[in-house]
């Protein structure tokens, strides 16, 4: 493999990282692939069969917190669940970005989103109110938590990300395997997808990043609006908890 040798300067390395954290000002070395290396199909399949069946268990898990929910509260948080698979190609990109073996063995070690699930909801609240269902399961393991509501990314990106651990069962004993979990709102969704739509895998011009990081408090603030009446009508038609 051909490669050549890039240095990062400083600068560039005191934004956030991928996990909220800021990475320290120093001059890295990194090695840059001129060509992405393959990892073989019949490895690939192997490799996403138990995250497949993992993330299949982890939405049923959520689907049946939304059903109990409805059924307690006449109430349910969850609007759709999105779940996906991490394909070959972005597999391979992403390993090759992190300067790492491309190798189906390599990303099992060190990728912690092959399968993840996006679980959209009507309002923060419904949000906070699944995660404290999700954080009572014992099975699961909560691997890492990053919170972009509270602490929303520069772009004006807000999401809530977990990394659960979902326990696969297999001949040879029980494994967890991470699956990366969303929650948004719809109004944050709606955001994300937009400038994913429009700014991504690009050079975003600062009047419309700075209109994007506009939208973003928009939006919450209709969302807050929608909530308010949404509260209004239920203290004026209150209804007992279906048992």
């Amino acid at each position: 493999m051909i490669a050549k040798k890039n240095e990062l300067p400083n600068d560039k390395l005191k934004k956030m990282n991928s996990e909220g954290i800021y990475e320290s000002a120093k001059t890295l070395t990194f090695i840059a692939p001129t060509k992405t290396e393959r990892i073989p199909q019949e490895e690939y399949d192997q490799l996403v069969e138990p995250y497949r069946e993992a993330m299949t268990r982890l939405e049923v898990r959520m689907n049946g917190l939304n059903e109990d929910y409805r059924k307690k509260y006449r109430d349910y948080p969850i609007h759709n669940i999105q779940a996906r698979i991490k394909s070959r190609k972005s597999i391979e990109k992403k390993l090759a970005s992190k300067n790492l073996p491309v190798t189906a063995f390599t990303a099992k070690d060190n990728l912690t989103d092959i399968a993840g699930i996006r679980v959209i909801c009507y309002f923060v609240e419904d949000i906070f109110s699944i995660l404290s269902l999700v954080k009572t399961q014992t099975d699961l393991l909560i691997l890492k938590e990053s919170d972009y509501i509270h602490y929303p990314k520069e772009s004006g990106y807000k999401s809530y990300h977990m990394v659960l651990g979902i326990p696969v069962y297999r001949i040879e004993g029980m494994q967890y395997y991470p699956v990366e979990i969303q929650f948004r709102t719809l109004a944050m969704d709606l955001w994300a997808s937009m400038e994913h739509r429009i700014c991504y895998k690009g050079e975003t011009p600062d009047e419309t990043a700075d209109a994007f990081r506009n939208y973003s408090g928009e939006l919450s603030e209709m969302e807050r609006r929608m909530k308010h009446l949404l509260d209004e009508i239920r203290r004026n038609n209150p209804q007992e908890p279906m048992q």
